[in-house]
C-alpha cells in the first residue's frame, strides 16, 4: 500500500465519524445506529443515517454518502486535500511526503500554502525597511495598530518590480501568485499597499487584502482614476470568499466561543488588541450561509452580526437574514449607531490613538461592549428595519411585510422551524397566523428564480438502478455481507462489470487480504479506500444496505454468478452462428467446422446431462 491509501486509512482509524457530524448536528439513536435531518437537502423526518461502528453515513432520502473526509467536503465545502490535513492535524497524524510525490492525481504540484506563506514574510521584511516601509509603519501608528504588525503578520507591498525579482530569485510558482492576484500580466497590482495576510480556519495563508498607504506614489490617483481604498485577492482554488472569514483562526486559537462579525480588516485587527478576541470579518462578500456553517461548531454561544447603522448596514442585515434562515446558530444583530452615534467603524471606538486619554478609550470600549453584549435576536432587528422602511399602521404596508415575512419563510428547510419563525413573525405583524400561513402556501407554488448569486434547487432524488447495476450491486452486497466469500472469488467470474463495481470488488479482495475477514471491518476499510471517490461510496452504501437483509449471501451468489455465466455463453454463442453462417455462405468450411465445435463445447458446459446411472 503506498505513503497516500496509508495516511488515509491512519487518519480514518484515528477520526471517530459520529463525533465529527455531532460538532455540527445533534443525532439520535435508532436501534444501533443514530439518525438525524438530512443537512443536505430538505425533509421533515430523518432519513440521514449514521452507523457507528461502520463509520460511515447514508442518507436514506437524497442518496448521499460517505465517511469522515466527504462529510468535511460536503459540508464544508472542502476539497479532499483539504479535507484529509484538516483531519490529521486533529489527530495527529503526520502528512509528511504524501502529497509531494504525487501519489493521488490532481494533488500534484508545488504547495499554494508555502508559497504564499513566503511571500508574506517577504512582505513583512518590506514593511520593517528603514525607508521602504517608512510611510506604512507612521500609518500604522496613526491608527493605532502598531502593535498588530507582528502578531498579524502586517506587511508592505514594495514598488513594482521587488515582488517578481523575489519570485524569480525563490523560484516560487507563479501560477499561484497569479491565482491570488498578486501577479497578473506582468503587473503587481498591489504595489505600495499595505498587506493583510487572509487565513483560513486553520491559519494558513490563501490570499492577500491591500489598503492604500496615503503618501506613497500613486496613492492619489489622477483626476480620470482613483484607485480602490482595498484591493482583495481574488477567488481561487486555495481561497473560497464565501466560506473564509478574517480572523477567525485568531478566535479559535483565542478560546472564543462568541463569534462577532464585523466588515473591515482593522476593525477585526483593533477589536482583538482591544480584547474583543471574538471579531471575524466577511472578505469582499456579505455573510453567507457557508460562512454561518464555517463557525457553526465554534459559536456555542452564539453569533454577532455587527452592521452600521446608515443604509448600506441595514441591506447588509437584510441580506444576512436570507442567509441564515437555516443556520443552526443562535444569530443576534447589533448595530454601530447605538456604540458611539458619531463613530462609523468599530476600529474608531476601540482603538487608543497616539496620545489618547486611556479613561476617554475605556469609556468608548465599555460602551461597545455594552452593544455586543445588548445585541437582539436577528428577527426582532429584521423587524425593527422593516418598520423603518414601511409604516405598518397603513393596510397596504402590512400586506407588503407580510409577503416579505412569506418569501424568507419559503426559505426554510425544516417544518418545525419555519412553523415557530411564522407564530412569531404573525405576533410581529400583530396577523393571524393562518392568513401568513396561507401566503407561505402561495410562496412556495410561486418560488422565485435565484438572486443575488443565490441558488434554487430542488431536493435531490436518487437515481433507479439500471438492472445490470442492480446485479452488479447484488454480488457486491453478498460479499460485504460474508466477507469470508473472498478467499474464494475470482473477479473474472463476475462476467462484464462496471468500473465502479469492478474496482469496488478489487478493493474488497484486497482488505480481505489484509485481514478485513468481518463486514464491519471490510465496509469501513473500504469506505477509506474511496474516500475521494464519492460515485464508489454511493455505490458502496447502496450495496451494503442490502448485505444487512441478505439471509443467505453464499446462495445468492453463486446463482448470481451462474446466471452472469448463462448471459456471457448466449451472448457469445449468438456471435459464433453468425460466423457460422458467415463461414457457410463463402464455402469456409474448416472455419465452419471449427465454430460447430466451439458451440457444441459451450453447450455441453453451460447444460451437462444428468447422470442416469
Amino acid at each position: 500500500m503506498d505513503r497516500f491509501e496509508d495516511a488515509k486509512l491512519r487518519i480514518k482509524e484515528a477520526t471517530d465519524l459520529v463525533a465529527l457530524i455531532e460538532s455540527y448536528l445533534p443525532l439520535r439513536p435508532r436501534g444501533r445506529l443514530l439518525v438525524a435531518l438530512c443537512p443536505f437537502h430538505a425533509e421533515s423526518s430523518a432519513s440521514f443515517t449514521v452507523y457507528r461502528e461502520e463509520q460511515f453515513f447514508r442518507c436514506y432520502g437524497c442518496g448521499k454518502t460517505g465517511d469522515v473526509f466527504s462529510w468535511l467536503m460536503d459540508r464544508d465545502g472542502l476539497s479532499f486535500r483539504e479535507a484529509m490535513e484538516l483531519l490529521a492535524d486533529r489527530s495527529g497524524v503526520s502528512m509528511e511526503g504524501v502529497f509531494r510525490g504525487g501519489a493521488q492525481p490532481g494533488l500534484k504540484g508545488p504547495d499554494p500554502y508555502e508559497a504564499l506563506a513566503e511571500v508574506c514574510g517577504f512582505f513583512e521584511r518590506a514593511l520593517l525597511a528603514p525607508d521602504a516601509g517608512r510611510l506604512a509603519r507612521e500609518y500604522l501608528e496613526q491608527r493605532g495598530l502598531s502593535e498588530a504588525m507582528g502578531p498579524w503578520r502586517l506587511g508592505f507591498h514594495p514598488a513594482a518590480g521587488a515582488l517578481s525579482h523575489f519570485v524569480q530569485q525563490q523560484n516560487l510558482p507563479r501560477d499561484v501568485l497569479e491565482a491570488a492576484g498578486l501577479l497578473r500580466n506582468g503587473r503587481e497590482l498591489f504595489a505600495q499597499r499595505l498587506m493583510f495576510p487572509i487565513e483560513d480556519e486553520r491559519g494558513r495563508i490563501v490570499g492577500f487584502g491591500g489598503r492604500i498607504v496615503p503618501g506613497t506614489p500613486g496613492s492619489e490617483g489622477d483626476a480620470d482614476y482613483k484607485p480602490p481604498k482595498y484591493y482583495n485577492s481574488p477567488e481561487s482554488p486555495f481561497f473560497n470568499k464565501r466560506r473564509v472569514l478574517f480572523g477567525l483562526h485568531r478566535a479559535k486559537k483565542a478560546g472564543q466561543r462568541r463569534i462577532v462579525v464585523m466588515e473591515g480588516y482593522t476593525d477585526v485587527i483593533a477589536c482583538h488588541l482591544a480584547g474583543f478576541t471574538g471579531a471575524v470579518a466577511s472578505l469582499g462578500t456579505a455573510f453567507t450561509a457557508e460562512h454561518a456553517r464555517t463557525v457553526e461548531r465554534y459559536a456555542t454561544e452564539g453569533l454577532v452580526l455587527m452592521f452600521d447603522g446608515d443604509r448600506a448596514g441595514v441591506q447588509a442585515a437584510e441580506r444576512a437574514m436570507r442567509e441564515l434562515m437555516n443556520s443552526r446558530l443562535q444569530v443576534k444583530i447589533a448595530l454601530m449607531g447605538d456604540a458611539d452615534g458619531s463613530a462609523k467603524d468599530p476600529a474608531d471606538v476601540v482603538i487608543q490613538r497616539p496620545g489618547e486619554d486611556i479613561e476617554l478609550v475605556t469609556e468608548r470600549r465599555a460602551r461597545f461592549a455594552d452593544v455586543i453584549e445588548g445585541a437582539e435576536d436577528h428577527l426582532a432587528v429584521w423587524f425593527r428595519l422593516l418598520r423603518r422602511r414601511l409604516d405598518l399602521s397603513q393596510a397596504v404596508n402590512v400586506e407588503a411585510a407580510a409577503q416579505e415575512c412569506a418569501s424568507l419563510l419559503a426559505l426554510v428547510e425544516s417544518s418545525v422551524r419555519q412553523s415557530a419563525l411564522l407564530e412569531q413573525m404573525a405576533r410581529h405583524l400583530a396577523v393571524p397566523a393562518p392568513t401568513l400561513e396561507r401566503l407561505l402556501q402561495k410562496s412556495k407554488r410561486q418560488r422565485p428564480a435565484a438572486r443575488d448569486g443565490e441558488t434554487v434547487t430542488a431536493p435531490m432524488v436518487a437515481a433507479p438502478l439500471t438492472p445490470m447495476q442492480r446485479a452488479e450491486n447484488e454480488i457486491l452486497a453478498c460479499v460485504l455481507a460474508a466477507p469470508t466469500l473472498l478467499d474464494r472469488f475470482d473477479i473474472d467470474s463476475a462476467g462484464e462489470l462496471s468500473a465502479e463495481v469492478a474496482t469496488l470488488l478489487t478493493m474488497a479482495i484486497e482488505g480481505a487480504v489484509l485481514g478485513r475477514q468481518q463486514s464491519i471491518e471490510l465496509m469501513s476499510y473500504m469506505m477509506s479506500r474511496a474516500a475521494d471517490q464519492p460515485a464508489l461510496q454511493e455505490r458502496l452504501g447502496i450495496a451494503y444496505a442490502r448485505a444487512q437483509k441478505m439471509p443467505e449471501p453464499a446462495a445468492v451468489l453463486t446463482g448470481l454468478l451462474a446466471g452472469r455465466r448463462r448471459l456471457s455463453g448466449d451472448a457469445l454463442r449468438r456471435v459464433w452462428r453468425q460466423q457460422l453462417q458467415a463461414a457457410l455462405a463463402v464455402g469456409d468450411q474448416p472455419r465452419a467446422a471449427e465454430l460447430q465445435d466451439q458451440l457444441l463445447s459451450r453447450l455441453r458446459e453451460d447444460r451437462p446431462r444428468k447422470d442416469t446411472s
